[in-house]
């Protein structure tokens, strides 16, 4: 029997599920690829698999082979022994959703998504859902940074249906991933798109957390060869593959100013003749961003100590 080509849509602990031809195939892995250590396999790959005739097994299929991935979203693991988690691969673009309140938006966290698609060289844009609930002056100031780095926002509401019409334009005909903290609705901006019924949750009022009601990234085809990657919510973002010393090369206002740094391995601290630091102080640099910057040092830092 002659091997088929697909692309898994859901993987689990249990099975992997591949799409070929508009069907839907339940498959176990060969052993060799069970075996492969982590990320052997991930949502978005291309598969070769074969159909199981024995119709005395649960599965219907074997995958036997995973094609070299193009391109792929990436954040580190901290369960157990710290490692890459794949959330996605050879995706088109990443769209960071996060929420106005409940959960209020994280810049650390969307500085981080924003880094983690400018390594893998991945367009990426802004969803700010919830605007039913009124966006702050403060978080407005702060968003009007973004599209001059070139990503847009855009302003959502799956309560009031508010921007769901742009939503769909900027998602149709491409493979998106959408990325962001338990809460923000993800889910429910999925649910409304591509007109499904998805599992949601509620914040909790006490630390405006919310709960992971997608357990496991799952792909979902659209129209025009579109599809929505909805990922499992996080608590905190951690950057995966990404040096210290290039952390700035990642964030576009301030790779600008690097050239301008006196020492090449200048980290932008308190180093003398640091190009980033003299941005800031002129003015051509917002602080804000500088400060995440430093933020996000220091977590990477701490990190790589804590691997030690």
């Amino acid at each position: 029997m002659s091997a088929l080509r697909g692309q898994v849509i859901f993987r689990s602990s249990r099975e992997v599920r591949v799409l070929h031809e508009g069907q839907v195939f339940r498959c176990d892995l060969a052993g060799r690829l069970r075996k492969a250590g982590s990320n052997p396999i991930v949502v978005g790959d291309w598969v070769e698999f074969e159909r199981n005739e024995n119709t005395d097994v649960e599965s219907d299929g074997r995958v036997l082979a995973v094609e070299e991935r193009k391109v792929w979203l990436s954040r580190r693991r901290d369960v157990g022994k710290a490692r890459e988690l794949i959330l996605a691969a050879n995706v088109d673009q990443v769209a960071g959703v996060f929420s106005v309140k409940k959960p209020r938006i994280k810049f650390g966290a969307l500085d981080r998504i924003l880094m983690a698609s400018e390594y893998m060289s991945l367009p990426a844009l802004v969803v700010i859902n919830k605007t039913d609930l009124g966006i702050p002056d403060e978080v407005e100031e702060r968003l009007s940074v973004y599209p001059d780095l070139g990503y847009e926002i855009l302003r959502t509401s799956a309560e009031t249906g508010e921007g769901l019409d742009l939503l769909e334009e900027k998602l149709r005909g491409k493979a998106t991933v959408l990325s962001g903290p338990s809460g923000a609705g993800k889910s429910s901006l999925i649910s409304k798109v591509l007109g499904i019924d998805l599992k949601t949750g509620e914040v909790s009022e006490h630390n405006e957390k919310g709960k992971h009601t997608t357990t496991a990234v799952t792909w979902h085809p659209g129209a025009a060869d579109s599809a929505i990657v909805d990922t499992p919510g996080f608590r905190d973002w951690a950057l995966w593959g990404l040096e210290p010393r290039e952390l700035a090369h990642w964030m576009p206002d301030l790779k600008k100013h690097l050239h301008d740094c006196r020492f090449n391995d200048c980290m932008h601290r308190e180093e003398p003749g640091c190009g980033i630091l003299g941005a800031v102080e002129s003015g051509d640099l917002d602080p804000r961003r500088y400060r995440s910057y430093l933020g996000i040092l220091d977590s990477v830092l701490e990190r790589i100590e804590r691997d030690r």
